[in-house]
């Protein structure tokens, strides 16, 4: 009887082995969860080298010169080394290493002012080295309002990945390296610092991060029980949780695009390292309603583009003031000296 039950884990042991092989894992010798990132799935092809010059309307350029930070450019070697990915990196000159970094991943809408603005404020006040991550434009999109595609999760987190893999190449200590997160760039942090098969290489890269107003829905959700929540079992919405290093949550109770409710509270918010809840906060609480580096016009409310989901986006200068100072002592507490 034992050596039935010797020879069925030794079979299953292979098949798994394979398995992971075939998903193009290819560091599993260690690895002993079912969470995997099928890497080759999750790299859409890069078709786009450049920029657009008014994303959604935007102006970015602009401002970005105005606080000396460099413009856009295909920079970053993808995951799988099939083309680069867009990103604006602005290292603090003769001091990268000494310096904190902070890579920023935006959410469904794509590279927004509120990114511009999050990097001039980091650069202003831990005086980071910053890079802010496209993982849109050059896969010839610009946007991804329904979420539950190729161009969720797990592929923003290869890509993160491949920024932390580019920061470092260009002189940035891992040991003081970051990102920071919203909406769908939330949920990429939350991902990112799951348990999973690339577990490892992360903490290499990567300290820890900040995840504001982040989708949450996943496999072990309420969600993925209910009609429609079909998305929830497959890896298009991929577990969260049982974090590998520390994760800082911000939520606000009024937010109608990414609300609590999503999650699986226990795993995805009250498994993280701290947790920040904001009582009437709506979605993006800290958008920049003054403009790009100037202050917020508390109160100013707004309409998120998303077709799909109308939701409301007010400043809330309290809850930005309180989010900022608490990602400062998220990212003094957790580097190392």
């Amino acid at each position: 009887m034992k050596k039935a039950r010797m020879t069925e884990r030794f079979q299953s042991a292979i098949c798994r082995l394979a398995t992971l092989v075939a998903l193009g894992v290819t560091s599993v010798s260690s690895y002993a969860n079912d969470d995997v990132i099928p890497v080759e799935k999750f790299q859409p092809a890069i078709t786009v080298q450049f920029a657009p010059e008014r994303p959604n309307g935007w102006e970015l350029e602009r401002p970005m010169a105005a606080y000396g930070m460099n413009l856009f450019s295909a920079n970053v070697p993808s995951y799988g080394g099939k083309g680069k990915l867009i990103s604006s990196w602005s290292p603090q000159h003769g001091k990268v290493f000494d310096r904190p970094t902070v890579i920023l991943v935006h959410g469904g809408h794509g590279v927004s002012p509120a990114n511009i603005d999050m990097a001039v404020w980091l650069r202003k006040e831990l005086k980071a080295n910053v890079l802010i991550l496209d993982s849109y434009w050059s896969r010839g999109k610009s946007e991804n309002w329904l979420a539950w595609t190729e161009y969720g999760a797990n592929m923003r987190v290869l890509d993160l990945i491949a920024a932390a893999r580019f920061t470092q190449s260009q002189g940035a200590d891992p040991k003081k390296t970051f990102v920071i997160g919203g909406s769908q760039g939330g949920w990429t942090v939350l991902r990112a610092f799951s348990d999973h098969n690339l577990s490892g290489e992360v903490k290499s890269l990567l300290v820890g991060g900040a995840s504001l107003y982040p989708n949450c829905y996943a496999k072990e959700s309420f969600w993925s029980g209910l009609p429609g929540g079909g998305a929830a079992n497959t890896d298009i919405a991929p577990p969260l949780g049982d974090y590998v290093a520390p994760v800082h949550v911000f939520t606000g109770t009024a937010d109608t695009a990414t609300p609590t409710s999503q999650c699986n509270v226990d795993r995805a918010l009250k498994g993280a390292y701290k947790g920040t809840s904001f009582e009437g906060a709506t979605h993006a609480w800290d958008t920049p309603s003054g403009g790009v580096g100037r202050p917020g016009v508390d109160g100013k409310c707004s309409r998120a583009l998303n077709i799909y989901n109308r939701f409301a986006v007010c400043r809330n200068n309290q809850y930005t003031d309180t989010t900022r100072n608490e990602i400062v002592a998220f990212v003094e507490r957790h580097t190392t000296k």
